[in-house]
């Protein structure tokens, strides 16, 4: 039911020819013509930085225009998912700066470490 976990992407958006759309009249400046040929890219982000979806934007326009917001239930729930969602980012941002340093922890860690102590870029596993 409803759009709300549609993944964050501009794939459902179509092209815009800006040719089209912008009209240039003839005492146009150079710097006129410049900025009518830019690509122009909407992103709508909420107060973490995320990326919204279609859905969560118009829902928070209209929270704007009417005055009023979610209930206290919902917003509670998404609170709580985009702390669960930078908890782990976090996670994945020390494991990785951990696995590029050769000192983190888990199985990538372990193998980097016996190559970095052998100095051999091959690990022979026994079964």
């Amino acid at each position: 039911r409803g759009r709300a976990n549609d993944e964050r992407n501009y794939d459902n958006y179509k092209p815009l020819d800006l040719n089209k759309v912008v009209k240039i009249g003839a005492n146009a400046t150079e710097k006129d013509r410049e900025f009518a040929n830019r690509e122009i890219k909407l992103e709508y982000r909420d107060k973490h930085g995320r990326l919204l979806t279609q859905k969560e934007s118009y829902r928070e326009l209209c929270y704007q225009f009417h005055g009023h917001g979610a209930s206290k239930k919902n917003e509670d729930k998404r609170l709580r998912r985009i702390a669960m969602e930078q908890s782990e980012a976090r996670v994945a941002s020390r494991s990785m700066s951990a696995a590029r340093d050769g000192n983190g922890v888990g199985t990538l860690g372990a193998l980097k470490a016996t190559q970095k102590a052998t100095g051999k870029a091959f690990l022979v596993h026994k079964t």
